[in-house]
């Protein structure tokens, strides 16, 4: 009588572990899914941010361009700097051909 409940027991807990278990992987499908839609989002607005930083520099620009001439003292230096990146970019990539 002693080794049917001890069975029981055993099967009860048994029951209760994979009850658990499903449970859990229930709970991993569910968080990896909703970290992948994070991860989704955080690239949208990561793309966002950049877009939204190359037009802020656009509008600094033009509206230096239009300001005082201190400010197209600066626009200048600007696109002088800007236009030489552009210059080593194109020599590095006629190197690489």
């Amino acid at each position: 009588m002693a080794c049917k409940s001890i069975i029981s027991h055993i099967q009860a807990q048994a029951e209760r572990v994979i009850a658990q278990h499903e449970k859990i992987a229930d709970q991993v499908v569910a968080l990896t899914a909703e970290r992948d839609a994070l991860k989704v989002e955080v690239r949208k607005q990561q793309e966002e941010i950049m877009t939204l930083k190359a037009e802020l520099q656009q509008l600094q620009l033009a509206q230096s361009l239009s300001g005082n001439s201190t400010d197209k003292a600066k626009s200048r230096a600007r696109i002088n700097q800007l236009l030489r990146e552009v210059d080593k970019c194109i020599a590095l990539l006629t190197k690489a051909q």
